[in-house]
């Protein structure tokens, strides 16, 4: 060529045009890189430790793309915490940025992957490629998605996902990139095949968080007063959807010059919580559940309908079973976050959640669940009544033909106590519901059955509001043996509470047993109304006065075989006896009670005995009697789950070992009282022990 400069090629072998050349400019079409995340959220809060999770699952080092699941009720806010988090993330992914909603017409229509897919492809391809030049089966498209998405870590977004099979084929090629799952499924395929997946559950907002978002949205910091504010905050749960509907009705009331007062009384009333909780011709907390609802299985649906029946959002799981019709029901409810574990062998139904199931179920329930639910607690504290006390009741389930039956519920007295325990709110609501919608009879009997319960762990409001109920009850009834029972009840529940008032109050109702016991001449209820009076009269320092009514209480038994009562009588004779100083014949019949106690047998009483016999011994100056029985009763009593009398015979036992020059082992019992008087809330007890602990330091 002219400019002496060879041009030649050599050697192999060329198949088309070969371009030859000082300088080749070669011009690509820009490729279009998809950006279809939804908006972030413009008012966001709290989820702190959400995004610390986040942050740090993103950080670390993987191999496959970081597969992140949010989970949580519906309108928690799942969609709004992940397209919040994705947005801070999307300039680090220059691959693109996907969002698909994996089941727009609800749960049980969930979106083919295989369409997602298409679009996907389509939003990738740096033109629309035409539907024949696509592969046509599922794997083809879903190997040509991760050939697209290779190059480059991507952000993709699946919203509302319902099953693992829609995640997989949608993970995109390039090892860098991050899928987000929102879903209120547990997803345990998922899990199973990507084990790193990283699974964020939220929580309800906290208050201030709450009332963050509320103000946010009504845009009035000052939109309520204080008290207000937080009773509607309440009402909402922490939900944030429930927050923002609220916030936003308040905002347009004070807009339009109106007082938001009345709809913050609707929020609080559950009856008409969920109809204020709505945003006409727009969105509803209820709209939500609604298709929450829809979208369960028969079984599942009916679990959840009949839990909106019970009047508390919190159950054991015992009675969710209970009242399911297969156990695959609950494992469904719990698998869609509609029920969760609120601690061991508990389970719990968000608060607005729990009042759509009461909606939709009608309200009472279906199929009279009130009075059902009323019979699963009467059993289960019947049952724990014959594992505290061996005392006479009235109560039908208490016949000889059930004992069996209910001896079986609970293997020991810790485990039955501890089991009312867990369900004493929802006992005490469950009476109040039965109360007021007509269950008479299994109110009586529920407050009957409670009674050990109560006497052992000492909450005496609950206690006595139950007692007023089971009266009432009783005397709806007719029943004059079941008035006379709950005149009873009441009386023993404000004698054991203590104070002027309380003890004034037991003296009227223990009249009043008397009087309706020996009208219709029910010599039980006659004998344990005596006991009652002559147990007040030796409180207040009248021991004859005292002893005169166990005596009575006595020759009212005259002919009923009822060796508990007669062993109790007996205790109490001994008691008196020691008031009025007559030391020996008090030891004699303390000594006789304890064991007429143990052929019943009733450790409880039993153990009474001996801390009376030892009380007894110590008045009549004679403290080297009184140890080994106490060493005794401590031992009964820390088996009979009746944390104030064990901590009275400790408080005792102290006294004598620091007579005895016994100190240290004087400030162990009394510490350990100090510990079971706090855990019952005794203020007596829990001064006294201090005292002694103050006076007889380590």
């Amino acid at each position: 060529m002219g400019d002496g400069t060879e041009n030649t090629i050599t050697g192999g072998t060329y198949l088309g045009p070969v371009v030859q050349a000082r300088e080749v400019h070669v011009h690509r079409p820009a490729v279009r890189v998809p950006r279809l995340l939804g908006p972030a959220p413009e008012v966001f809060v709290d989820r702190v430790p959400v995004f610390a999770a986040l942050a740090a699952a993103e950080r670390a080092d993987r191999s496959a793309p970081l597969v992140v699941m949010v989970t949580g009720l519906p309108g928690m806010g799942k969609t709004a915490t992940a397209l919040r988090w994705l947005h801070q993330l999307g300039a680090h992914f220059p691959g693109g940025h996907l969002q698909g909603d994996m089941s727009p017409q609800g749960p049980l229509r969930p979106r083919d992957p295989a369409a997602v897919l298409e679009g996907f492809i389509a939003h990738l391809s740096e033109r629309r490629t035409p539907g024949g030049g696509r592969p046509a089966d599922v794997e083809g498209l879903a190997a040509h998605y991760r050939s697209l998405t290779a190059d480059a870590p991507a952000l993709v977004f699946l919203d509302n996902v319902v099953s693992a099979g829609q995640v997989r084929l949608l993970l995109p090629g390039h090892p860098g990139s991050v899928v987000v799952v929102t879903s209120r499924f547990p997803l345990t395929g998922l899990r199973a095949s990507h084990p790193r997946t990283v699974t964020v559950g939220l929580d309800a907002l906290d208050a201030a968080a709450g009332a963050e978002l509320f103000h946010a949205v009504t845009g009035r910091p000052d939109a309520l007063d204080r008290p207000v504010l937080e009773n509607v905050l309440r009402a909402c749960a922490g939900l944030p959807l429930a927050v923002r509907i609220a916030g936003a009705r308040v905002g347009e009331l004070l807009e339009t010059g109106e007082d938001p007062g009345e709809l913050a009384r609707e929020l609080t009333d559950h009856r008409t919580r969920l109809e204020a909780l709505t945003v006409p011709d727009d969105l509803s907390v209820a709209q939500v559940f609604d298709a929450v609802h829809a979208g369960l299985a028969e079984g599942a649906a009916a679990l959840y309908r009949a839990l909106g029946a019970h009047p508390t959002p919190e159950f054991s799981r015992d009675l969710v079973r209970w009242v399911a019709r297969e156990e695959d029901d609950v494992r469904t409810l719990v698998r869609e976050r509609l029920l969760e574990p609120a601690g061991e062998g508990r389970l719990r139904m968000h608060g607005l959640l729990h009042d759509h199931a009461r909606a939709v179920g009608g309200g009472a329930g279906e199929a009279g669940l009130p009075g059902r639910y009323a019979e699963w607690y009467l059993e289960r504290a019947a049952a724990a009544e014959v594992r505290t006390s061996g005392r006479w009741r009235y109560g039908p389930l208490f016949a000889p033909r059930h004992a069996g039956r209910l001896r079986e519920v609970f293997t020991g007295t810790d485990e039955a106590l501890d089991a009312l325990e867990a369900d004493r709110a929802n006992t005490v609501a469950v009476v109040e519901q039965a109360h007021d919608q007509g269950h008479h009879a299994a109110v009586w009997q529920l407050c009957e059955a409670l009674h050990g319960f109560f006497f052992r762990r000492k909450y005496h409001t609950d206690w006595t509001a139950v007692c007023r109920l089971g009266l009432a009850s009783a005397e709806r009834e007719g029943d004059p043996v079941a008035v006379a029972r709950m005149h009873f009840e009441l009386a023993f529940a404000h004698a054991d509470r203590g104070g002027a008032q309380a003890e004034a109050d037991a003296r009227e109702h223990y009249g009043r047993a008397l009087d309706v016991a020996s009208g219709i001449g029910h010599a039980r209820t006659v004998s344990s109304a005596l006991e009652g009076l002559g147990l007040l009269e030796l409180r207040a320092g009248r021991a004859g006065a005292a002893a005169g009514h166990f005596r009575r209480a006595v020759d009212a038994l005259d002919g009923i075989d009822h060796p508990r009562g007669r062993a109790l009588l007996t205790f109490h004779l001994g008691r008196a006896d020691s008031a009025d100083r007559r030391h020996e014949e008090a030891a004699a019949a303390l000594l006789r009670a304890r064991d007429l106690f143990a052929a019943l047998p009733d450790p409880f009483n039993e153990a009474k005995s001996l801390w009376h016999y030892a009380r007894a011994r110590l008045l009549a100056d004679r403290p080297d009697e009184a140890l080994a029985p106490l060493d005794e009763a401590a031992a009964l009593m820390h088996t009979c789950g009746a944390p104030k009398e064990e901590a009275d015979v400790l408080l005792l036992r102290g006294d004598v070992l620091t007579a005895a020059g016994r100190d240290r082992e004087a400030n162990t019992d009394w510490r350990t009282a100090l510990a079971l008087y706090e855990r019952v809330a005794s203020g007596e007890g829990t001064k006294a022990a201090r005292a002694r602990l103050s006076d007889h330091p380590d």
